[in-house]
């Protein structure tokens, strides 16, 4: 399995560790206090995964905060 990924954000790309679980289109991801959703997954040249997102909000979201979604852990640099 794989040790980290890139996920790319509106705003610039960071690196984190791979969670349990492989992200998949549609998953809600939480970072910096903000809720985002993968919108692609794909494998770069070295096999190592790359996830693009969206800002993701609803009028839902003002009440459930980070509930359901996907935590990611920023490695360090």
């Amino acid at each position: 399995m794989m040790g980290s990924m890139v996920v790319r954000f509106p705003d610039g790309s960071k690196e984190f560790r791979y969670p349990e679980k492989m992200l998949v289109e549609g998953d809600v991801v939480w970072h910096d206090g903000e809720r985002f959703r993968v919108i692609s997954v794909n494998m770069d040249e070295k096999d190592s995964a790359v996830v693009i997102v969206e800002a993701y909000s609803s009028i839902g979201d003002m009440l459930r905060s980070e509930e359901g979604a996907i935590h990611l852990v920023e490695i360090s640099a």
